[in-house]
């Protein structure tokens, strides 16, 4: 630690003298849809959220959806394998179980199992904005909204054009990507296609990924039609992934989206209503050279439909609405399956004062083993000056059993069908601070969970089996620090932002051998630096600190430069700059320095 202490400060005190910050992050009078049931401008939030904007995706060194969260403090995205090709993402100290995904507003969690999750069917080049809210979302979302929602915004209505990315590196490292944009009368259409391929950094770790989407806009005479259809597949050695006793495994899934929303105007009524499909096949063996050895063949389907309304007849923004969904799986080890989930869910937001407003609601649900429930919330925020918002909340969450906690079985873990849902209640407060070039916010927050669902070690039979605990709590505080020093330094210099999170858990207390609830950060520290430098060339430095509680700290440094010309533009990566060994889960070590460089350019 303190080697690495000297290193950040070292680093800390060349960067400040030379960078500052730009509009990389929102501003307070953006709109983000994620912390509400409706669209609502940053300063009325009473909750912590995170935007990364589409100025810092394309800046930052990454090049999939997972490595750009791995710079967001608060979350925690554990990897098997990079470049996306499979990662476990909690928030605040949660299981990557209780993070619900989303594309524009659709879920995409995996009844099979989390680690499904991030198999998202969109291309990377097709994303505008990441929000993140961190915190329980189940009043706003339902099941599953547990310890955070992360909601991927996709790119529409863009000008035509058509984009070609190329680019290698070590490890044999390719990546080609298509993205193309026509706009044809009232309608707009973006279409990408990506093909990612290594043969891995060490046994058995080489992938082939594709995906292909189309995300569609109709503008009508009185309604906004959107569609996306997706598909992602994903083929990689599993060196170790979910058990060291058998390290030759491998796994390919496929994943596919379809997805249907409207926006139009009935009277006094916005109606939004959304139906969608997902499909995620999984083909998974525990020795590569020897499938028959143990197999799992896996086929999960989600069918939902929501319909939302809001209005404002009753004084400040009303929004009330119902939600369907039914899953299904069909599986040669957890056998064939269906349940159904339904809800209602009411949101009343007020502004009370011009700098005081008001938001509460909450989730009617339904599910076999719960029956009936109701998971209220509400948050509200003060603005006692312009430049300061002070706020709080409170809400209850909850999260389903995936089947395979359910009744997944195998020589090393056993499922649990009289698994009980997850509960929780969840308390915060906290402030966000804006004057001339400083930019801070910090927040307290308490989730105090009930049965919740982790694997557990029986030492009788070495089998790890599904269980739930009786009560842990945990406590954390969250710090942001952003400068804007632009005028300053003749634009020369972009951004400056560090962001700490701290948790504290009473689970670190239990005696109990636990397979990933055990495993949180206590520290997560973030440093991210953008500037230019002679002839142009825009440099970006993300520096990631991670104590985690059941394994060493870590340090990782990636940079990226990046020079844009008339019609291309091109990069070169270095990611884990320092060449660390270093784990993210217990027996998979993850890559050391690799470099991939690539150039895009515009045909039209």
């Amino acid at each position: 630690m303190k080697k690495y202490s000297h290193i950040l400060v070292l680093i800390l005190t060349l960067n400040t003298l030379l960078l500052a910050q730009s509009d990389l992050t929102y501003s307070l009078d953006s709109v983000v849809v994620t912390a509400s049931r409706i669209p609502i401008s940053y300063s009325k939030i009473g909750r912590s959220i995170n935007v990364i904007s589409q100025r810092e995706i394309q800046a930052l060194p990454v090049t999939n959806i997972q490595d750009l969260l791995e710079y967001n403090s608060g979350l925690d995205i554990k990897q098997r394998g990079p470049e996306g090709v499979q990662a476990d993402v909690s928030i605040r100290g949660g299981s990557f179980e209780q993070t619900l995904i989303l594309i524009d507003g659709i879920k995409l969690s995996d009844p099979q199992t989390g680690h499904h999750n991030m198999n998202l069917p969109i291309s990377f080049s097709q994303v505008e904005r990441i929000e993140i809210l961190k915190g329980q979302g189940s009043r706003i979302y339902g099941a599953n909204a547990f310890g955070g929602v992360i909601n991927i915004i996709p790119k529409r209505n863009l000008e035509n054009n058509l984009h070609i990315n190329l680019s290698g590196g070590e490890n044999s490292y390719y990546d080609l990507g298509i993205t193309g944009s026509i706009n044809l009368g009232n309608s707009s259409h973006n279409f990408s296609y990506n093909r990612t391929k290594s043969d891995g950094y060490r046994l058995n770790t080489g992938f082939e990924n594709y995906n292909v989407s189309l995300i569609n806009s109709f503008n009508l005479r009185s309604a906004i039609l959107k569609t996306i259809f997706g598909y992602t597949n994903k083929d990689f050695g599993a060196n170790s992934f979910y058990t060291t006793r058998f390290p030759n495994q491998a796994e390919k899934t496929k994943t596919f989206l379809a997805g249907l929303s409207a926006d139009l105007r009935i009277s006094d009524f916005n109606l939004s209503p959304k139906i969608y499909w997902r499909k995620n096949e999984d083909e998974f063996v525990l020795r590569k050279q020897d499938p028959s050895f143990y197999k799992n063949n896996h086929e999960t389907n989600v069918y939902g439909g929501e319909l939302q309304a809001s209005t404002n007849i009753l004084g400040g923004s009303t929004t009330f609405g119902l939600e369907y969904i039914q899953d299904q799986i069909v599986s040669n080890n957890l056998g064939e399956h269906k349940r159904e989930t339904k809800g209602f869910f009411i949101e009343q937001n007020i502004n009370i004062t011009d700098k005081l407003n008001f938001n509460a609601g909450g989730f009617a649900y339904y599910y076999s083993q719960i029956n009936w429930n109701f998971w209220p919330g509400f948050d509200i925020a003060y603005y006692p000056i312009n430049q300061l918002k002070i706020f709080a909340n409170y809400g209850r969450a909850f999260r389903i059993p995936t089947y395979t906690e359910l009744y997944y079985s195998d020589p090393v873990t056993e499922g649990n069908a009289k698994l009980e849902p997850e509960e929780s209640n969840n308390y915060e407060v906290g402030l966000n601070y804006k004057y001339g070039i400083l930019n801070f916010n910090t927040s307290y927050f308490r989730k105090e969970g009930t049965n919740l669902i982790d694997y557990v070690l029986d030492i009788n039979d070495d089998l790890w089996k599904a269980k739930n605990f009786t009560e842990i709590n945990t406590d954390g505080i969250e710090l942001g620090l952003h400068f804007n020093l632009n005028k300053a330094t003749n634009n020369i210099l972009h951004g400056v932002s560090i962001d700490y999170t701290y948790l504290n858990s009473d689970k670190a207390e239990l005696d109990l051998n636990s397979r990933y609830v055990l495993q949180h950060l206590k520290h997560d520290l973030t440093f991210k630096i953008f500037h230019i430098l002679p002839f142009g060339i825009n440099q970006s430095w993300a520096l990631n600190y991670e104590d985690r509680l059941t394994l060493d700290d870590q340090l990782t440094i990636d940079t990226k430069l990046a020079k844009s010309f008339a019609n291309f533009n091109i990069f070169i990566k270095v990611s884990n700059l320092l060449n660390k060994s270093y784990e993210e889960i217990p027996g998979v070590p993850l890559p050391g320095r690799w470099i991939i460089g690539g150039v895009s350019f515009s045909v039209l």
